[in-house]
């Protein structure tokens, strides 16, 4: 049975949210501030974290942000009243999963959450027994499906559950243009406002593993060019 933290200082929200989520076989621990949810997260096998951006102690996002510079990568799915296009774009490049603006229909939430949660434990039933081919080159990018690693020039590059999510896609459909609405079915279940969310993640990748790594296709959406359209990559 997953477990959700919600952190969040509304005690109407966390008894709606608690009470849908236990209703659909969830366990539930709820948190007021950020000095909780920092407790929770160190001390607690959490499988997701909903956080809310307007707490009392400290904005979310800077919480998101010490998370994923600690090396936590718990899948967090930001939720706030904040509808400007630059806080959504923020709270996902500081490293958000998702991002749903209250109010919101409760099956979107659970449809995000289990999309979240789909994507975070996909390597789980894949075997140890690890061969050839679940090793993805993409000089100086390797990607190991069986472990869910990724390496730049043999250095583990640190990637949150839904930015591996897109990458292995893409890697998967190597030298095809995929659409962002394939894209999106495939990592989030929907292709209903993710459009965004889906444009930050790329952009992250991008930040981590070099520019050239995956490519736009104008008005359509986005490529890892096959190995023969690639130029030499000079070993550094």
């Amino acid at each position: 049975m997953p477990l959700v933290l919600l952190i969040d200082d509304d005690p109407r929200f966390i008894k709606v949210v608690t009470s849908l989520l236990t209703r659909r076989n969830f366990q539930v621990r709820s948190v007021s501030n950020v000095e909780q949810a920092r407790h929770a997260l160190r001390r607690m096998d959490i499988d997701l974290a909903l956080l809310d951006l307007n707490l009392p102690d400290m904005d979310g996002l800077s919480l998101i942000h010490q998370l994923r510079e600690e090396g936590n990568n718990t899948p967090v799915i930001l939720l706030t009243a904040r509808s400007e296009p630059h806080e959504q774009a923020l709270g996902l490049r500081l490293g958000g999963d998702d991002y749903i603006t209250k109010p919101f229909d409760p099956e979107l939430l659970l449809a995000r959450i289990h999309a979240v949660l789909r994507r975070s434990s996909a390597g789980a039933g894949r075997t140890t027994d690890r061969e050839r081919s679940d090793l993805v080159e993409l000089p100086p990018v390797l990607i190991d499906l069986s472990a869910r690693q990724v390496f730049k020039h043999g250095v583990a590059v640190q990637l949150a559950p839904m930015e591996y999510a897109v990458l292995e896609f893409l890697a998967l459909n190597r030298g095809r243009a995929v659409s962002k609405e394939e894209i999106m079915l495939q990592v989030w279940g929907t292709d209903q406002g993710i459009s965004r969310t889906l444009t930050e993640h790329i952009s992250r990748l991008r930040r981590k593993l070099g520019e050239g790594l995956v490519v736009t296709k104008t008005g359509y959406g986005y490529i890892i060019p096959a190995a023969s359209e690639v130029p030499e990559t000079k070993a550094q």
